[in-house]
C-alpha cells in the first residue's frame, strides 16, 4: 500500500522465466591458470562489511565447495528461523565484487525452507540455506561457497547475468548471517502519551489504531510525535541499516488501517534513514533499539503531504504508525 515504504526491487529479483532467453556470458580462458575451490580464491574482511575477495587463479570446473570463513558468536540458528542475510558475489573473470546486498538490499532467508526459486537471487539463497546447520550455526557466521555456474545450475546459469555471473564462470558466494528477527517487541513497557491513539489488539497483535476522542491534529504541523511503548534491549538502529519490522498504519479518524504487516505471514524489510521510506519513519526509527515498539504521529510534512497516497490516504493526512523493530543490520 505504501509505495514509498518499499524500496525498488534489485536487479537480482528479476524472474527466472523472464531471463531464460539470455545468451552465454562466460568466456573461454584455456590459457589461464586454474585451481580447485578455495585454492583459487581467498575471502577476508570483517563480518558485516563487503568482503575482500582475492583470486589467485581461475576456478577449476567441478563440484561446489563450502567453508565457514568465520564462526559467529551470536544466538544459535534453529530450523524455521528467518535470518537477515547479506550476500556478495565475485566471479573469476572480472575478479571484483559483481553483486552485493550490504549497501541496503539485505535478504530474509528462512532456514530449512524448500522454496521453488522464482527470482535469480533465490538460487544463491538456496545454496547458503543448504550450508546452515540448524542447532549449530550461529548468528554472525560468514559462509563462503565456490561454484562453477554451469556445473551448479545447468541451463539456469543463463539467468545469472543480473548477478554479474556468466553462464560459464566460476564464482564465489559469500554470506554473512547478520541477525534472527525477534518474534515481537522485547523490553520494558512504558505508558502511552496523551496524544497517542489506542492500539486495538487481537490475540496479542495490533489490528487497528483508534484515534476517536483525540483532538484533530494540525495539518500544518512539522514536528514528529514519537513514543517508545516498549524499550528494546538490542542495538540502536543506525542510518543506512536494513530493519526487519512489523507495523500498522492508520490515518487519523479512519475506521481501518491502510496497511498492516501483522496480518501477513512474514515481517517487512526496509532500509532506514536514507529516504527509502517516509520522512517520519527515518526520523522516528533511527536510534531506536531492536526489540522496541514505537508509536509515531506523522504530520503531512513528514508523510505524504498535500497530495496524499491513493484512496486510503487523503491529502494533508496525519498518519499514525505502531512499529515493532525486530532486527537490524
Amino acid at each position: 500500500m505504501l509505495s514509498r515504504l518499499t524500496r525498488p526491487a534489485a536487479l537480482a529479483t528479476v524472474s527466472l522465466c523472464a531471463l531464460a532467453v539470455l545468451s552465454a556470458c562466460g568466456e573461454d580462458t584455456p590459457d589461464e591458470e586454474t585451481a580447485v575451490g578455495f585454492d583459487a580464491v581467498e575471502v577476508s574482511g570483517p563480518v558485516g562489511e563487503v568482503p575482500e575477495v582475492d583470486w589467485s587463479a581461475m576456478l577449476e570446473p567441478g563440484e561446489s565447495q563450502a567453508e565457514v570463513v568465520e564462526e559467529g558468536t551470536g544466538a544459535v540458528i534453529e530450523e524455521g528461523d528467518q535470518v537477515l542475510t547479506d550476500l556478495a558475489i565475485s566471479n573469476d573473470v572480472g575478479q571484483d565484487i559483481a553483486y552485493e546486498t550490504y549497501s541496503g538490499q539485505a535478504l530474509l532467508l528462512k532456514v530449512g525452507a524448500e522454496v521453488e526459486p522464482t527470482q535469480v537471487v533465490d538460487l544463491m539463497t538456496q545454496m547458503i540455506n543448504e550450508e546452515i546447520e540448524p542447532g549449530t550455526t550461529t548468528v554472525g557466521t560468514r559462509i563462503a561457497i565456490t561454484a562453477d555456474a554451469a556445473e551448479e545450475f545447468g541451463d539456469l546459469a543463463l539467468n545469472l547475468a543480473t548477478l554479474g555471473i556468466g553462464n560459464e564462470d566460476g564464482f564465489v558466494l559469500v554470506a554473512d548471517l547478520q541477525a534472527v528477527p525477534l518474534d515481537g517487541p522485547e523490553g520494558k513497557s512504558r505508558p502511552a502519551p496523551s496524544w497517542a491513539p489506542e492500539i486495538v489488539e487481537k490475540k496479542g497483535e495490533p489490528t487497528a489504531l483508534d484515534s476517536s476522542g483525540l483532538p484533530e491534529p494540525d495539518p500544518k504541523a512539522t514536528e514528529l510525535g514519537k513514543a517508545v511503548l516498549t524499550e528494546g534491549t538490542g542495538p540502536a538502529v543506525e542510518k543506512g541499516q536494513q530493519i526487519v519490522a512489523n507495523y500498522l498504519g492508520q490515518v487519523y479518524g479512519a475506521d481501518a488501517p491502510f496497511d498492516n504487516s501483522y496480518a501477513r505471514p512474514d515481517p517487512a524489510l526496509f532500509e532506514i534513514g536514507t529516504g527509502a521510506v517516509v520522512k517520519g519513519w527515518d526520523q522516528g526509527l533511527v536510534g531506536a533499539k531492536v526489540g522496541s515498539r514505537v508509536l509515531l504521529e506523522i504530520p503531512p510534512a513528514l508523510g505524504y503531504g498535500k497530495k496524499g497516497q491513493g484512496e486510503d490516504i487523503p491529502g494533508n493526512s496525519t498518519l499514525y504508525f505502531v512499529v515493532d523493530i525486530l532486527a537490524a543490520a
